[in-house]
C-alpha cells in the first residue's frame, strides 16, 4: 500500500507543479470508532463497517482493503490507534466526502475527527516549531453565520456536512444577507507567526480556522488538515503524509482522553432533572459568546439543531422553552446515543457531559459553534479553559519522520 501510494503521490506532485493534475490527489479521512474498547479484532472491525456498507478485506495487521456495497474499490482503511481509523483513497474529493458523510451519519458507532479553531491554533504553533521560518504556511478561515437566516429546507445535505471552502464564480455567486467569511492566507511561516495573533484580535472570524497546511519536510508542498478530519496530500511523499496523520492522531487521542477525564471524573455531584433523566453526573462544557445572539438567530439555531433529523451538531432532543432566548434540552448525542443535558441561551451554552459520553461530543460542539455561531467564543471544561486541554495534549508527542 505504502509503495503504491508513494509512487502515486510523486506523480500527482509533478502534475501539481505543472498545474495539470490528471488524477485525484491522495486523501485521508480520520474516523473515530466507538470508544476503543468494543472493537478489538479484525472480524469486529469488518462486521462494524460491513453493517454500514463498507466491506473490508484484511491485508495486514490493522490494515484492510475497502470496497463499497457495489464492490467498487474505495481505498485502504488502517486502524491507526485503538479509537481512530484512517481511510486512504484516490477517489474524487467530492465523491469520497459524500461517501464518508453517509457512512458516519448512518452509524452511531462512528464519528469524524473534529479539529476546532481552538485546536488548529494550537496545531499552528506545532507547524511553527516543525517548519523552517522560510517555508510557506497556508491557513483557511471559514465562518458562516447560517443561523442568522433560515433558508435551508428539511433534509438538505448542507445540514450534515462541514463545507470545504469553494471558489465562487460570477454565475454562482449569490447575495448573502448574513455574516460570512471564507478566505485563505498564504505567507512565510515567520510572517504569519508574527501577525496572526494580532489579526485575530482585530477580526474574530480569524479564530475560525477550518484548514491548516503542515509543510512537508520531505520537499515542496504539504498536508492540508480540515476541521472534519479530512487530510489532503499535496506533497510528493505518502510516507510523509502518513507520518503527519499519525502525529495529529496521537495528539487527538490525548485530547479525547483528557477531555473525558475532566468531564467524567472532575465532579461527583449530580444534576437534578425532571422526566427521564433524573440524575446526570459530569463536568460542564461552558461556551460564552463574545456578542449575544439576537432572538431570530437563536430561534433558527434551536430549530435547525432539534427540529431537523440531520443537523450539524448531530444531536437529538426536545427543547423546553424557559424564555425568548433560553431553552433546556434533555437530549441524546447521536454518536453512541449517550444522554446529555444542554442549556442554550443568547449568550452561550452549557452542556453536561456524563460518564460514558465520547469526548468527540465536546470537540464537535466547539468546532460547529466556532464555525457557525461565534468564532471567538470562550470555551471552558469545568473550570479549565478548553485551549489548555488541547495544548497539554500536544506536549510530549514527537513527530516521527518517515523512513
Amino acid at each position: 500500500m505504502i509503495r503504491f501510494l508513494d509512487g502515486y503521490s510523486l506523480e500527482r506532485k509533478e502534475e501539481l507543479d505543472e498545474r495539470k493534475v490528471k488524477r485525484p490527489l491522495v486523501k485521508t479521512h480520520l474516523i473515530e470508532v466507538l470508544d476503543g474498547r468494543q472493537v478489538r479484532t479484525e472480524d469486529q472491525y469488518s462486521d462494524l463497517f460491513a453493517r454500514r456498507g463498507l466491506a473490508l478485506k484484511p491485508i495486514d495487521d490493522g490494515l484492510f482493503f475497502a470496497r463499497d456495497q457495489a464492490d467498487a474499490p474505495i481505498g485502504f482503511l488502517e486502524s491507526l490507534r485503538p479509537r481512530i481509523a484512517a481511510l486512504y483513497s484516490t477517489m474524487e474529493s467530492d465523491t469520497l466526502s459524500r461517501f464518508v458523510r453517509k457512512l458516519i451519519v448512518g452509524a452511531p458507532e462512528l464519528d469524524h475527527v473534529w479539529l476546532s479553531g481552538v485546536t488548529f491554533n494550537v496545531l499552528w504553533n506545532v507547524v511553527r516549531r516543525l517548519s523552517a521560518p522560510s517555508r510557506f504556511a497556508r491557513i483557511v478561515f471559514t465562518h458562516d453565520s447560517v443561523f442568522e437566516v433560515d433558508d435551508e429546507p428539511e433534509g438538505s445535505e448542507a445540514e450534515e456536512e462541514m463545507f470545504e471552502p469553494q471558489e465562487e464564480t460570477e454565475d454562482s455567486a449569490s447575495v448573502v444577507e448574513r455574516r460570512a467569511a471564507s478566505f485563505k492566507l498564504v505567507d512565510r511561516v515567520s510572517v504569519v507567526g508574527a501577525k496572526l495573533r494580532e489579526l485575530q484580535k482585530l477580526y474574530s472570524p480569524l479564530y475560525a480556522i477550518s484548514q491548516l497546511r503542515f509543510p512537508s519536510p520531505a520537499g515542496r508542498g504539504g498536508h492540508d488538515f480540515y476541521d472534519n478530519g479530512k487530510v489532503t496530500n499535496r506533497s510528493e511523499s505518502f510516507r510523509d503524509h502518513r507520518s503527519h496523520v499519525l502525529y495529529v492522531t496521537r495528539i487527538y487521542e490525548q485530547m479525547l482522553g483528557r477531555t473525558e477525564q475532566q468531564t467524567w471524573y472532575s465532579v461527583t455531584t449530580s444534576l437534578k432533572t425532571h422526566g427521564e433523566f433524573r440524575k446526570i453526573v459530569g463536568a460542564p462544557l461552558v461556551v460564552r459568546f463574545v456578542e449575544p445572539l439576537n432572538a431570530p438567530t437563536f430561534d433558527h439555531w434551536v430549530k435547525s439543531t432539534f427540529e431537523r433529523t440531520r443537523n450539524r451538531f448531530r444531536l437529538w432532543g426536545h427543547p423546553i422553552r424557559l424564555g425568548p432566548t433560553k431553552v433546556h434540552v434533555y437530549g441524546l448525542d447521536r454518536h453512541l446515543w449517550q444522554p446529555l443535558f444542554l442549556e442554550l441561551t443568547a449568550r452561550g451554552c452549557m452542556a453536561i457531559i456524563p460518564n460514558g459520553t465520547c469526548g468527540n461530543t465536546v470537540h464537535r460542539l466547539v468546532t460547529n459553534i466556532q464555525r457557525f455561531l461565534d468564532p471567538g467564543a470562550q470555551v471552558y471544561l469545568g473550570d479549565q479553559p478548553y485551549a489548555k486541554f488541547v495544548e497539554e495534549a500536544s506536549v510530549g508527542i514527537e513527530y516521527e519522520h518517515a523512513e
